[in-house]
């Protein structure tokens, strides 16, 4: 794998404040555990371009709020995504500071197909950190809607994408 990619991805945190005794607790932890594993592997399974050398912890047994995955580009930089908001203004500010197009492809690819899993409840928060170490926060639709991008050099770029087009 020529380039690496670092995503980190959190699991939804719906079992906080429900008034769980701690058996209960950490079963719903372990259930929301399981539905971020079950939606990563859904959209990592078989893929040509972006491949997970690492899982970390997230097929372990035992349940983690953040887990994090090592992903090879492998493929060519034109990568087939759908377009969901704030894909435009990442596109463009990671092209500003002339990131390498097949890591900014990889990047709108991993956002294009994570945001649906926001959306559905699956995952909770996600981070991609780049080679260069500029890292891409990106807040689900039901929490702050925000994509955050923390270039290497320690400037701070953020939109909210709930108003946006695309």
């Amino acid at each position: 794998m020529s380039k690496t990619i670092n995503l980190g991805v959190y699991r939804r945190l719906d079992d906080g404040d429900l008034g769980l005794d701690e058996a209960e607790f950490l079963k719903m932890g372990l259930a929301l555990h399981h539905k971020r594993k079950s939606a990563l592997e859904e959209v990592f399974a078989d893929q040509e371009v972006l491949q997970v050398s690492d899982w970390g912890e997230t097929k372990d047994e035992k349940s983690h709020e953040f887990v994090q995955l090592l992903l090879g580009i492998v493929g060519p930089a034109l990568i087939n995504y759908a377009i969901v908001p704030g894909l435009k203004f990442v596109g463009e500010k990671l092209a500003e500071k002339l990131i390498d197009e097949s890591v900014s492809e990889s990047v709108k690819w991993i956002i294009s197909r994570l945001r649906p899993k926001q959306e559905a409840k699956e995952i909770l928060d996600f981070q991609i950190q780049l080679p260069d170490g500029t890292r891409v926060l990106v807040d689900p639709p039901d929490r702050n809607a925000t994509i955050t991008i923390q270039f290497q050099e320690g400037k701070v770029e953020t939109i909210k994408y709930d108003t946006l087009k695309n």
